[in-house]
């Protein structure tokens, strides 16, 4: 684990609790769903689908589980793009503090560099003569 976690901003941290809350409001609506489905006696003690037939299928002709399901994809679409966006700013600003880290660094090299230097004097050395100007035979 690194030394520095990095904070969470607060717009992160309201858009992953927007992905939680729906989620599990998708969940409970397909356990309901499920429950309603399976929900052993008559019809009319049903409370499940008593209350999808009252409030959720007049207007939009489905039920707990399609709703549950919508809202499960919206809910891990919204973490899916807000992990990749906050991902990638992260990213984007350790590469900044490296570059800048690495630019402050030259900057001291450079400061620490002698103005003046004198180079050092070049020995001159002879150039060796060919023994024979002849190639060899094979």
């Amino acid at each position: 684990m690194s030394k520095n976690p990095k904070k969470l901003s607060n717009k992160e941290i309201t858009w992953y609790v927007i992905a939680s809350v729906l989620a599990t409001v998708g969940l409970t609506f397909l356990v309901f769903g499920i429950i309603g489905a399976h929900y052993p006696g008559l019809y009319k003690d049903n409370w499940v689908a008593n209350s999808e037939n009252a409030w959720l299928t007049n207007w939009s002709h489905m039920g707990y589980r399609w709703w549950g399901l919508i809202l499960l994809g919206v809910a891990a679409f919204i973490a899916i793009v807000s992990l990749t966006v906050f991902a990638k700013e992260g990213d984007r600003d350790s590469e900044r503090a490296l570059r800048r880290q690495q630019r402050l660094g030259m900057a001291k090299v450079v400061d620490e560099k002698p103005e003046a230097e004198e180079p050092a004097p070049v020995e001159e050395v002879p150039a060796e003569e060919p023994a024979s100007e002849e190639t060899p035979k094979a």
